[in-house]
């Protein structure tokens, strides 16, 4: 179950490709709602991976995912299109092209990684996160590994898969 971290400022790295979009979507809505309506908390960054296959085709919240960027609900919109270029792009890619940065948020600033879509995918996402974990926190992938197991029993980075 995704739940939002309870302090604020902390970031959320929301990665839902495809139909995985749905739960990311209602925590932007919530967290809209709480930057309009919670006073002068400060809010932490919330970051999105989206991908599907194409941009005229499949990205049917646009309007909705770029008015929570203009808003400054949405901090980084991150969009892979896998089958508008010779090669297919997914979200993996992206997060790994993020990678310092990714580092950063989920060591640093105690960022929640919320996944949700298909079971491939999840792999996939896990795979990038445990080899960015690696390298930038400079650990065996073994212990990159229950780096991020650790966060899952923290709630910080929460898995909804289907096949």
């Amino acid at each position: 179950t995704f739940r939002l971290p309870k302090q604020m400022e902390r970031p959320v790295i929301l990665i839902g490709p495809g139909t995985g979009i749905a739960p990311m979507r209602a925590i932007l809505q919530e967290r809209s709602h709480i930057r309009k309506t919670g006073g002068k908390e400060k809010h932490g960054a919330n970051i999105l991976y989206f991908g599907c296959k194409q941009r005229n085709l499949d990205y049917i919240y646009s309007d909705e995912l770029e008015s929570f960027q203009e808003e400054g609900t949405l901090s980084e919109l991150h969009l892979a299109f896998s089958r508008e270029q010779d090669h297919k792009v997914y979200v993996q890619h992206l997060l790994a092209k993020q990678s310092a940065e990714t580092w950063r948020l989920i060591h640093d600033e105690k960022a929640s990684i919320f996944v949700c879509g298909a079971v491939q995918m999840g792999a996939d996402v896990d795979h990038t996160l445990q080899a960015i974990i690696s390298e930038h926190g400079e650990m065996s992938r073994e212990k990159a590994k229950a780096y991020l197991n650790k966060l899952a029993l923290a709630g910080r980075f929460v898995n909804e898969l289907w096949s």
